[in-house]
C-alpha cells in the first residue's frame, strides 16, 4: 500500500518569499497557512478580521498564484472566551463558526487548533547548543514551576473538559455542513499543569476520552509527534490507534521528558521514525503532514524559534527519503 498523505508545508510569511520557491522546487505543492493578521498599509488600518471571508480569499489566491495550494489552517481566532467559559464565549464562537464557512467556501478542508487556556506552546529555551553547534529550542519545567499564571488566570481540568465539551458540540455540526475537519493539537509542552493552569490534552487517554466527548467523524486529531512520543513509549502503537481519527500530522522529534526537553533534528532524537511512517502507512493515512520545531543551522534565519528555512528543508527530505524507502521495501 502506497503512502497517500499530502506533504505540505507551514507559510509564515506575509507575502511571497524565496522559501516559497524552494518548496515547489523541492516538490512541496501544499501549504498550511496562517490567518492573515497583515495590515494593508500603512494606516494600520482593518476592514475585515483576518477570518472573514475577504482576507483569507486573497491570502489563498496569493498562496496559488505562487504555486502553493492552501489545504489548512494552523492559527485560530481568539478563543480563551471559549476555553474558560466567560462572557466572550459566545462572541468568540461565531468568530470561529465564520471562520469554518470560509474555509468550507474556499476548500480548505483542516483546521488545527489547541485547548491550551491563558497560553500556547512555551519553551524556556530557545538558545540551546545543539551537539553539532546548531541552536535549538527547549523546555524545562524548573524555570517555570514558580511563576505567578497568566493574565487569564487559572482553571481546572474539570472546568476545561465542560468547556470543551460545549465548543465541540456548538462548532461540530459548522464543520460537517461545510466539510471542514477539526484537528486539535496536543498540549505542548503535555504537562499535567502550567504555571497555575490544567492542561488536559497531555495524554493517549486524554484523547480517547476527546474522541467520545463527540462522536462525529469530523472531530480529530492533530499529531505532532514531538509532544505524542512524551506520552508514550511507543509511538507507531499510538498512530495504530487513533487510526483515522488522525487528520494532520507534525513530523518531528525530541530529547527528553515532558519535564525536560530539547527539540531535535528529525533523526537525532528518541522516537524510531522510520517505524511512524511505516505506521503511517499500515493505516493509510490519507491526511497532512509538514515538519515543524526543527534546529537552526549555521548561516540560516528564522522568523520564528524552531522555524529555520535549512532545517525545515532538511527535515523534507528526511521524510521523502522514508516515503522512498516504503515503496522500495
Amino acid at each position: 500500500m502506497a503512502l497517500n498523505f499530502k506533504l505540505a508545508e507551514i507559510i509564515l510569511e506575509s507575502k511571497p518569499d524565496r522559501f516559497w520557491k524552494i518548496l515547489k522546487q523541492i516538490g512541496v505543492n501544499d501549504a498550511v497557512g496562517v490567518l492573515p493578521r497583515n495590515y494593508n498599509d500603512w494606516r494600520n488600518s482593518t476592514e475585515d478580521e483576518p477570518w472573514d471571508y475577504y482576507p483569507m480569499m486573497k491570502y489563498k489566491n496569493m498562496l496559488q498564484e505562487s504555486g502553493l495550494n492552501l489545504i489548512a489552517i494552523e492559527d485560530n481566532p481568539p478563543m480563551n472566551g471559549i476555553m474558560y467559559g466567560n462572557g466572550d464565549r459566545e462572541k468568540e464562537i461565531d468568530y470561529i463558526s465564520k471562520m469554518i464557512e470560509n474555509m468550507g467556501k474556499l476548500n480548505i478542508k483542516i483546521w488545527c487548533y489547541n485547548w491550551m487556556a491563558g497560553s500556547g506552546w512555551s519553551r524556556t529555551k530557545s538558545d540551546i547548543i545543539g551537539k553539532n553547534g546548531e541552536y535549538v529550542s527547549g523546555f524545562d519545567y524548573e524555570d517555570i514551576k514558580n511563576i505567578d499564571p497568566p493574565m487569564m488566570g487559572k482553571i481546572g481540568k474539570d472546568e476545561l473538559w465542560k468547556n470543551l465539551k460545549y465548543f465541540l458540540d456548538n462548532v461540530i455540526p459548522v464543520a460537517e455542513e461545510n466539510d471542514v475537519k477539526l484537528a486539535i493539537h496536543p498540549d505542548d509542552p503535555p504537562i499535567e499543569n502550567f504555571r497555575g493552569i490544567d492542561r488536559i490534552m497531555n495524554s493517549i487517554e486524554s484523547y480517547d476520552k476527546l474522541l467520545e466527548l463527540n462522536r462525529s467523524k469530523y472531530n480529530g486529531i492533530t499529531l505532532c509527534q514531538g509532544n505524542f512520543t512524551l506520552m508514550t513509549d511507543d509511538l507507531p502503537s499510538a498512530i495504530r490507534h487513533f487510526n483515522d481519527r488522525i487528520f494532520f500530522v507534525h513530523f518531528r522529534d525530541v530529547n527528553g521528558n515532558k519535564y525536560k526537553y530539547q527539540e531535535s533534528l528529525i533523526n537525532e532524537g528518541r522516537t524510531d521514525m522510520a517505524s511512524c511512517m511505516k505506521a503511517y502507512n499500515d493505516i493509510n493515512y490519507n491526511g497532512i503532514m509538514r515538519v515543524d520545531h526543527t534546529p537552526t543551522l549555521e548561516g540560516d534565519n528564522e522568523l520564528v524559534p524552531g522555524y529555520s528555512y535549512s532545517g525545515r528543508i532538511y527535515s523534507i527530505g528526511y521524510i521523502k527519503g522514508l516515503i522512498d524507502s516504503i515503496f522500495r521495501s
